[in-house]
């Protein structure tokens, strides 16, 4: 549950900072009358994602117990290859605030708007959905409840950060949730190629995560690492 809980309110807080800051993007620029195309389009993705949950976890249900498992051994590690390429793109994307500033304001249309906000919160769905299929052979009800109280606590966090007069720098926090997600990915890694490999040894396990998590961690860190020992030279 916990680990629903965590991947559900980093999903839902991404998409709720995207969001926010759209709207406020177009506040700034005087076009109010775009609201509209950017909460249609953040409904269209929230229904999407959802009804794509729904089919596969119907589909994951219906199939066999030797197939369920090996559905949820493919999902880990496809999963695990999310955040990896999460962890790269958040390094080639230092500036992740001015950028979605910049192309709110160059979109002038609609449907441009209503596109950027329905794939900003489908993707986020997306992933969500792929995370939780990692859980096909754990109860429903848990990893529901998980996502749920995920989903409502980022909801929460975001409206907190719009209302207070935090500055806020989208990398920075994706920074942080990022040290988190890491050690997660790296237990599905594991996880995924044990149950691959059918040989479980806590060494083979924990080298495996150092495998994923260590490089992980210096993407993450390269730039910050690489500002410290100029400013220490």
């Amino acid at each position: 549950m916990l680990d629903s809980l965590f991947l559900s309110f980093r999903e839902g807080l991404e998409a709720a900072l995207i969001i926010g800051i759209i709207l406020i993007t177009l506040t700034r620029l005087g076009r109010n009358h775009l609201y509209r195309a950017v909460v249609s389009g953040t409904i269209a993705g929230v229904v999407g994602s959802v009804v794509l949950g729904f089919i596969l976890f119907q589909f994951a249900q219906s199939i066999s117990h030797e197939a369920e498992e090996i559905l949820e051994v493919s999902m880990m590690l496809v999963a695990s290859g999310l955040i990896a390429y999460f962890i790269l793109w958040l390094h080639r994307n230092q500036h992740v605030t001015t950028e979605l500033k910049e192309q709110v304001a160059k979109t002038q249309s609609r449907i441009g708007l209503f596109l950027l906000a329905f794939l900003s919160v489908a993707r986020e769905g997306i992933e969500l959905v792929i995370f939780n299929l990692t859980k096909v052979t754990e109860a429903a009800s848990t990893v529901v409840l998980g996502s749920l109280i995920g989903i409502i606590a980022s909801i929460f966090i975001a409206i907190l950060l719009f209302k207070t007069t935090i500055k806020l720098n989208l990398g920075l926090i994706f920074k942080a949730l990022g040290l988190i997600l890491i050690l997660i990915g790296g237990e599905m890694f594991a996880e995924g190629i044990i149950e691959l490999i059918s040989v479980e040894t806590e060494v083979i396990e924990i080298g495996l995560m150092a495998l994923f998590i260590i490089p992980s961690f210096y993407i993450l860190f390269k730039n910050d690492l690489s500002k410290w020992m100029k400013a220490n030279t």
